[in-house]
């Protein structure tokens, strides 16, 4: 079972992944607890592809899918994924600009899982709480 994950990718700064010149806010990368990876682009002007299909909605990605975002920025979503999963460790994918964000998309994702742990602890003892007056 893989771990999931959400990040959103465009050149507005609140996004989990910032790349200039693409849309402010671009596309969704995600994965399911079973592993698989989608990405969804946000209705862009500039458009995403994946290999040479012009993506309209979501699409699952399969190992070999080369996903370019505007004109021609190649995104390299596995090394993306492997940051994600391993942040110590050096990725085996070869580089590309989105590099630069990853420390920064790795310590975002990581502050949202806190913050949805610290959530769902403040919903059990509010829980306990509620049966506790009702005994």
């Amino acid at each position: 079972m893989s771990k999931k994950l959400y990040l959103k990718i465009g050149s507005d700064p609140s996004n989990d992944i910032v790349i200039e010149n693409i849309d402010p806010f671009h596309l969704e990368l995600f994965r399911d607890p079973e592993g698989n990876v989608f990405i969804s682009d946000l209705n862009t002007q500039k458009g995403t592809r994946v290999n040479s299909t012009k993506l309209l909605d979501f699409i699952q990605l399969n190992e070999n899918d080369r996903v370019y975002l505007a004109e021609n920025v190649f995104f390299n979503w596995k090394e993306i994924i492997e940051k994600y999963d391993n942040p110590g460790k050096k990725s085996k994918v070869k580089s590309t600009k989105t590099n630069e964000s990853s420390k920064a998309v790795l310590q975002k994702s990581k502050k949202r899982d806190y913050i949805e742990i610290a959530i769902v602890y403040a919903a059990i003892i509010l829980m306990l709480w509620l049966i506790g007056l009702w005994l």
